[in-house]
């Protein structure tokens, strides 16, 4: 068990529950984190806050080291929270010995009692003032309780009596914020042993050395508790960075990024679909450093790490998840990739799910790949690789080309003179030996192309013939 008492105040990190696939939000944080770490030479490290049971799942652990292994995400440091145990517990029993925290011993259905006459008073419920009734329990008292065998939880004593009063912080990116303080006495241990989110935070945190809490903006209304905490416990406040959270448009209304309403809230799904985690970055830069496509516009072919991510320039607006813009930087980002980088791409992609794939269908979508690749102008047209069977339909054996009036005589005549073999400028003279004008051009290779590809518009024609070869191109020219 790590206590990191001696940890200097550099770490930055990332603190997800372990509740199923990993949000687009999560990687978010982990990739501004990093970011700050490697530019002010600090320590990086992943703490997994597991101390709330009812919303456990049981593989996510490994689906989210799994997700941020893809993603090159490397930890300094990793911790479990629940791990961690006697560490809360001997803060919060020393807090009791301060008289500063007290054993509560209400039910549940004392709580709905206190709740009940709180709202029939028009009083604002929870666990304060009059209410507290086990903030003066004896110490004889708690003890035969205890002794008895009554389940209790801890809970802090902040005793506040003015609802006016403000608890003011500056945050990293929002400047000074007032907040009402946490008037309630609120849990810090669990009648299970464990603490809630806010009492660990506050430790874990501290003790962990954390320069800088980054985290979203749902949690800043809470902060004024988080430093209530750390006054109590007698820690130096911890700075704060609450970042805006990635809304989507729904019936004309903003909303959060759900992960169960929306694909791309699950940041797997975008990955299973193929897109290259750089364009996820990018993406994820992009909205949340508002120089970045000023940066990436100077610095075309730059890596990433170059990139100097500056916490003045992530705002406060909600940005909108906007698809369209994603899909265009996951096209200019597999433009930079050289052929033999978007093939091994692919092949560590879950390829065999794409219908009717074989081996020989296989080895033609990975010299497609490279055809107009490099150079100053590359082609910008793949998004995602689970596109490829509609980019690169005429790959397959088999393709549909309907209501087309073609010219089987001037088809017919090419598919004599067709040679696999023949260089782009041999092939060229070809085409142009058969069309003594523009017109007729332009005809004749139009036509082919819709009959070998059955598509109008596509990248070098010679290109993918030769990747077809002979038998298939002249199968295709005569077939029509």
């Amino acid at each position: 068990m790590k206590n990191c008492h001696s940890n200097p105040k550099n770490g930055y990190r990332i603190a997800p529950s372990p509740t199923g696939y990993v949000h687009l939000g999560t990687v978010a944080t982990a990739l501004v984190n990093s970011y700050l770490a490697r530019q002010n030479g600090g320590r990086f490290y992943l703490r997994i806050e597991d101390t709330d049971s009812k919303r456990y799942v049981a593989d996510a652990v490994a689906k989210m080291k799994d997700c941020f292994k893809y993603f090159g995400i490397e930890f300094a440091e990793t911790y479990v929270q629940s791990e961690r145990a006697e560490i809360y517990q001997k803060y919060a029993h020393d807090l009791v010995k301060q008289g500063k925290a007290y054993y509560c011993f209400c039910t549940e259905d004392d709580l709905s009692q206190m709740r009940a006459t709180q709202v029939k008073n028009n009083e604002p419920t929870g666990y304060y003032g009059k209410y507290a009734k086990c903030r003066h329990l004896s110490a004889e008292e708690v003890q035969q309780r205890i002794q008895a065998g009554q389940p209790y939880v801890i809970r802090a004593n902040f005793g506040y009596q003015d609802w006016g009063e403000r608890i003011v912080f500056n945050d990293a990116g929002r400047g000074e914020i007032a907040l009402l303080p946490q008037v309630n006495d609120p849990i810090i241990l669990k009648a299970n042993g464990l603490p809630p989110y806010n009492f660990a935070h506050v430790i874990d945190d501290t003790l962990m050395g954390t320069a800088l809490v980054i985290r979203g903006e749902e949690w800043l209304i809470s902060t004024a508790e988080h430093i209530q905490l750390c006054d109590l416990l007698g820690f130096p406040r911890l700075n704060y960075l609450h970042m805006p959270t990635i809304n989507i448009e729904d019936n004309g209304k903003k909303r959060k990024l759900s992960k169960r309403k929306d694909p791309q809230a699950l940041v797997m799904n975008l990955v299973d679909a193929g897109y290259p985690r750089e364009a996820i970055f990018e993406y994820l830069l992009t909205i949340y450093n508002s120089d970045f496509e000023l940066w990436r516009t100077a610095n075309p072919s730059a890596p990433l790490t170059d990139f100097e991510f500056k916490i003045s320039k992530i705002g406060t607006n909600n940005p909108l998840f906007d698809l369209p813009k994603f899909n265009d930087i996951a096209k200019n980002v597999w433009a930079r990739y050289d052929h033999a980088t978007v093939v091994k791409m692919f092949n560590a992609w879950d390829w065999q799910k794409l219908p009717n794939i074989t081996p020989t269908i296989k080895n033609r979508l990975e010299a497609m790949l490279g055809v107009e690749r490099g150079g100053e102008r590359p082609r910008k047209d793949l998004i995602k690789l689970e596109d490829i069977p509609d980019l690169y339909s005429y790959m397959w054996d088999e393709i549909v080309v309907d209501g087309q009036d073609f010219d089987r005589n001037l088809l017919s005549a090419y598919a004599e003179i067709y040679d696999a073999n023949d260089d782009k400028d041999t092939w060229w003279q070809k085409i142009k030996n058969m069309a003594p004008d523009k017109p007729t051009l332009r005809a004749l290779t139009g036509q082919v192309r819709l009959a070998v590809t059955g598509k109008t518009n596509t990248p070098d024609l010679w290109a993918i013939c030769r990747i077809l070869g002979n038998d298939v191109v002249k199968a295709r020219l005569t077939r029509w």
